[in-house]
């Protein structure tokens, strides 16, 4: 295997561990830095992007979500590069950090619920369980589902929310506006077969 596609890896996992614990683990964050310098690689944060024409709407929300995100990165790679440093955060900063830090850690069960149909991604940007026989028959994986939506569709609020309020191009009026441009977001990356919701409110199936 190519030294880079090992050091990606080992990269890869260092940081997956790091969005797996209920804080900011700084060590790991630490470890992975080390990695890169030690190979002179660099890790940035994936650019969320549109296919298709946008409006200077979207393009406004799109580069503020791609903002906040890489506002989280910052303040971990300052904490693992000094951790005896006191890096103040506001509330609000606070608050989308430990959402976007969360939405990763329950990613791997939103996956699998997206794919066994049990939630499908609304035309809102949020996600909404559907009826289906599983869950009708085992109440504890109900109650997993009911959960990890709660806590996903409470982190998106957030994220939206932190989008409207540093951008001051973008209007609190406009939260229709950010609701729809992250449901296309979501549905883009969606896989074929799972649910989406169209804009009059019918659900099908991706293709």
């Amino acid at each position: 295997m190519p030294q880079s596609s090992i050091v990606f890896a080992v990269a890869r996992q260092i940081t997956a561990a790091v969005f797996r614990q209920p804080a900011i683990n700084l060590p790991a964050i630490a470890a992975t830095r080390l990695v890169c310098v030690s190979f002179s690689c660099s890790i940035q944060t994936p650019e969320m992007k549109f296919t298709g024409e946008k409006t200077a709407l979207e393009n406004q929300i799109l580069g503020t979500y791609n903002q906040v995100k890489e506002d989280v990165w910052m303040v971990a790679s300052v904490r693992a590069a000094n951790p005896d440093s006191q890096v103040t955060l506001s509330e609000e900063k606070r608050s989308v950090l430990n959402a976007i830090q969360n939405r990763e850690f329950n990613k791997d069960d939103v996956d699998e619920f997206k794919r066994d149909g049990s939630v499908g991604e609304t035309a809102k940007g949020y996600l909404e369980i559907r009826s289906i026989e599983k869950l009708q028959n085992d109440a504890d994986y109900r109650k997993l589902v009911e959960r990890i939506v709660e806590e996903e569709n409470r982190d998106r609020r957030i994220v939206m929310q932190r989008v409207i309020d540093i951008n001051p191009s973008i209007e609190p009026t406009d939260q229709a506006e950010v609701e729809r441009v992250f449901a296309k977001l979501s549905q883009e990356s969606a896989k074929p077969g799972e649910w989406i919701q169209s804009p009059n409110g019918e659900w099908i199936r991706k293709k």
